[in-house]
């Protein structure tokens, strides 16, 4: 292998692209986070009311132990 081959096989340039060749803004680019309030805000409401049902549970079963109507039997 000559000289010339070595660098062509080692220094090929030619599959690289420039930067100016990318834009860097699109004008017409939509807010990729315009919806993203919402969903955090369904988020919140979801998480709440489920957190508000299971602590609901939590406490009728605590409540029901205390009172004595409900026994818990071990093996």
């Amino acid at each position: 292998m000559n000289q010339e081959n070595t660098l062509r096989a080692r220094d090929d340039f030619d599959d690289l692209r420039a930067e100016r060749d990318m834009p860097t803004h699109y004008r017409n680019e939509p807010n990729r986070f315009a919806g993203l309030w919402k969903q955090i805000a369904i988020g919140i409401v979801v998480g709440y009311g489920v957190l508000g049902i299971v602590s609901t549970v939590v406490w009728m079963i605590v409540a029901r132990v205390m009172l004595g109507d409900l026994s818990i039997t071990l093996p």
